[in-house]
């Protein structure tokens, strides 16, 4: 009996205990709450320096079992994660001196690849560009030869006959010793297509530079004119070469044709010669032009056609043909300075083989 009168009030006992729990969780939990927060702050700033240590061995050693105070250091870490983050305040972890670094256990610090040290533009020095290689020259018909060579022409005498003359002579002599056949004695001879200028005077250009050349080589060299105003026939011409007994007797002339294509170096000699190598000879003549020269030689032609040759056959005469002045280049080439020199030299080179043949 006595304990069912306890039911009720062990019930509202119960009751009154449970309302005050109730009011103590609204009551006391925000304040536990913050006061946690506070504590964990403060736990988590006292250990920061450990934290960091063991953090710095924890990378270094993953995979091994954690510290203790790493696992307190998670449980921290857990803890604020699952609460309500708070405002910040502003204020920044304490900076960890070289002494609180000092004690931490030290870890091996990785040694930074070396980092190149840029040059300053300034003084780059600039790398040079490839040189490149130099262009082909085109090479002419012939390989020029010794074109300035200078050789010992001492004792030679050479007789040069600048061909033709201002006026032309129209009176009949002989063509040769041995035939009654007769020509004009001289004609004036032709005229540059290009320059216009006539074929006496060009040549004469050429055989005074010539004489210089060859004399100054050593060689006597007689000309049988050095103006264009005279009057001299081609037996004369011819003549002044036997007197003189002449090692090389050169006739200068520039040749012509109806074709203006028609170009390159031409020999003549007598086919009537009393020397048996006229015909060679006359090949070392056109060659050593045209290696001196560049221009094609068109060969040496031996036959009765020029008197100046059929009148001089006991000495070694020649008929030079040195260049078309009806092709308009070498017209112009005749007259060139530098092309001359170069005739010159060819000429030079020839009376050098003769002098040594």
């Amino acid at each position: 009996m006595r304990n069912k009168k306890l039911v009720p009030v062990m019930s509202v006992i119960t009751g009154v205990l449970m309302l005050t729990m109730i009011v103590l969780l609204f009551t006391i939990g925000p304040w536990k709450k913050s006061s946690d927060d506070s504590s964990l702050k403060n736990a988590k700033t006292g250990i920061e320096t450990e934290l960091t240590s063991a953090t710095e061995i924890t990378e270094a050693t993953k995979g091994s079992t954690p510290s203790i105070l790493e696992t307190e250091a998670t449980w921290a870490t857990k803890e604020q994660n699952t609460s309500e983050t708070p405002e910040p305040t502003g204020t920044s972890a304490p900076e960890i001196t070289e002494s609180e670094t000092s004690a931490a256990t030290p870890t091996a610090t990785p040694t930074p690849a070396p980092t190149a040290t840029p040059t300053p533009e300034a003084t780059k020095t600039p790398t040079p560009e490839p040189t490149k290689a130099p262009e082909k020259t085109p090479e002419t018909t012939k390989p020029v030869s010794d074109p300035g060579g200078s050789y010992d022409l001492s004792g030679m005498v050479i007789v040069l006959d600048p061909g033709h003359q201002r006026k032309a002579n129209s009176d009949q002599e002989a063509v040769a010793p041995w035939s009654s056949e007769t020509k004009p004695k001289v004609s004036s001879g032709t005229s540059g297509v290009s320059t216009k200028r006539p074929e006496y005077e060009v040549v004469l250009e050429i055989a005074l530079r010539m004489r210089d050349k060859l004399q100054s080589m050593g060689a006597t060299v007689i000309m049988t004119r050095t103006t264009n105003d005279v009057n001299i026939s081609n037996i004369e011409r011819a003549k002044i070469a036997t007197d003189n007994n002449a090692d090389v007797f050169l006739r200068l002339h520039c040749d012509s044709s109806d074709s203006s294509s028609s170009k390159g170096i031409g020999v003549f000699v007598c086919s009537k010669s009393e020397l048996a190598g006229q015909k060679k000879w006359g090949d070392w003549l056109g060659n050593c032009l045209s290696n001196s020269t560049g221009s094609k030689f068109r060969g040496t032609v031996s036959n009765t056609t020029y008197s100046g040759l059929n009148w001089a056959t006991s000495v070694p005469s020649f008929l030079l043909e040195m260049g078309f002045m009806s092709n308009s280049e070498e017209d112009r080439l005749l007259s060139d300075p530098d092309y001359q020199e170069k005739i010159c030299n060819g000429v030079a080179a020839f009376c050098n083989k003769m002098k040594n043949r």
